[in-house]
């Protein structure tokens, strides 16, 4: 319901009037942009100067966020680059822990995937790569606010996300495949 009204444009705002929002955040402040939708852009492709916008303004703050812009797009490559390099974290988003491999492969940032109801806390990818399923999912003392991993450029394990939500059931089968 939320992704439809920001699509139709009854939620959200300007950029500019976004960006002004953040940077008025105080320094060292955790957030996280978009609970839905993606990064700035038409269809595929990134707008790689609204996406600078934000990195600028996120300066001295922990910003991150997750997409499913195809990475392999020269100019999304080089902004997905640009914004982990310049502190705000852009993480590829995948639809299995076979996919979140191929982007993982990619080298141009942290990478997330959506797994099946039932997968392990942490373990191992198809290709050898660690996973952790999210600590606020797995744990009840923990919430993003302390565990600030999909914060982290750096990090090397997968953040992987259980089903959850009104759409789960749709998320399930994806992950499954």
């Amino acid at each position: 319901m939320h992704w439809q009204k920001v699509s139709a444009g009854q939620r959200g705002e300007m950029l500019e009037q976004f960006a002004r929002k953040i940077e008025q955040l105080p320094d060292g402040q955790l957030w996280r942009h978009n609970q839905a939708g993606d990064l700035p852009g038409k269809g595929d492709l990134i707008d790689h100067k609204g996406l600078a916008r934000i990195v600028r303004a996120n300066k001295g703050k922990r910003g991150f966020t997750y997409t499913h812009k195809p990475p392999l797009h020269a100019r999304n490559a080089r902004a997905i680059v640009d914004a982990n390099a310049n502190g705000f974290t852009v993480n590829l988003s995948a639809n299995s822990l076979s996919h979140a491999d191929t982007l993982k492969s990619y080298d141009l940032g942290p990478v997330v995937s959506i797994v099946p109801e039932g997968t392990p806390e942490s373990g191992i990818t198809p290709a050898g790569n660690k996973f952790v399923v999210c600590p606020a999912q797995t744990r009840d003392n923990v919430t993003c606010s302390s565990c600030k991993l999909c914060s982290r450029a750096d990090r090397s394990v997968i953040v992987a996300f259980l089903p959850h939500g009104s759409a789960s059931r749709k998320a399930n089968a994806i992950a499954s495949k």
